[in-house]
């Protein structure tokens, strides 16, 4: 007599709607890990309407798949026109030679295949770099909460001048990580009490480079630009390139007004800190060179939205 098998058999896996290996959810975007096999992974993806989604190819020998399941984004098409991906489309990415960018019109969910494992880089790589980030803040205790609350006060910012909710995803990683180029500055130039010489300057001017760098790798690589231009100025007296507004982007431009409000409302080793009206009113008179003035008076509604809400 054959005895049946309570469940499917050695080998088999079932899974219901919802299930998954690991799953890693961000503002935007939700993974769902499937299925693993010795090198190639396979994935479930809904993304937000209005995220922007970067195609690579790091290994040329390699591919990535896209299936569309629902929802359409759009892509560069022929003579420079756009054209929309829909469901049952499908997009296969080998020996990519340079990025391109996807924008969701609508919310997409698709199954996502490489012939590489790259789910725990989209988990772990910017969980290092966190960490990495909040390890310099230790190492200053006046610099303890800086990168949360720059997160949290950038993503205000971001949602007063109306930013889809893909942007704010990268706009709060660049917020969160702005100084984590800082890593490779000397620990004696970072705690340094006093205020800098321009030897330490030439050091710490490097840190934004350094950090696009670090986040190149990563899933969120369109945070690093916004961390290479956060201490560029309009009028371009920044650093590191000397750019001017029209080359700054937008993410960039919050990233340094609030910044610059954090700086003024924290205690420093030189100075006291500041009432946060005596600092609204710092960053209104740089407004034009050194701030951009749309980002400064949304700090400023944000900050009165705040204000209301602990009433």
């Amino acid at each position: 007599m054959t005895m049946r098998r309570a469940g499917p058999p050695e080998g088999l896996r079932i899974l219901k709607a919802g299930e998954g290996l690991e799953r890693v959810k961000r503002r935007s975007t939700e993974v769902t890990l499937l299925a693993r096999g010795g090198g190639p992974e396979v994935m479930l993806q809904t993304i937000a309407p209005g995220s922007l989604i970067t195609l690579t190819s790091e290994a040329p020998d390699g591919f990535e798949l896209y299936y569309i399941v629902s929802g359409s984004l759009v892509a560069p098409g022929e003579s420079g026109q756009e054209q929309v991906i829909g469901r049952g489309q499908c997009i296969v990415v080998t020996g990519l030679e340079e990025e391109v960018n996807l924008r969701t019109e609508t919310g997409v969910t698709m199954v996502y295949v490489s012939s590489r494992p790259v789910f725990h880089q989209v988990s772990e790589d910017l969980a290092r770099l966190m960490a990495l980030a909040r390890r310099i803040e230790e190492q200053d205790p006046l610099r303890r909460g800086h990168c949360e609350r720059m997160r949290k006060l950038a993503l205000a910012v971001g949602e007063e001048l109306h930013l889809p909710v893909g942007r704010l995803e990268v706009l709060g990683c660049a917020a969160y990580l702005h100084d984590v180029g800082l890593a490779e500055a000397p620990l004696e130039v970072l705690v340094k009490p006093e205020r800098y010489d321009e030897r330490d300057w030439e050091c710490i001017r490097q840190h934004p480079v350094t950090g696009r760098r670090m986040l190149e790798k990563t899933y969120m690589s369109e945070a690093g630009l916004i961390i290479e231009q956060h201490h560029e100025r309009p009028d371009g007296k920044g650093y590191p390139h000397q750019l001017t507004a029209d080359d700054i982007v937008l993410e960039a431009a919050i990233v340094a007004v609030v910044d610059a409000f954090d700086a003024m409302t924290t205690d420093r080793p030189y100075r006291s800190r500041l009432p946060e009206q005596s600092a609204v009113e710092e960053l209104r008179r740089g407004a034009g060179t050194q701030f951009v003035p749309e980002v400064v008076e949304a700090l400023v509604r944000a900050l009165e939205h705040r204000a209301h809400a602990a009433v």
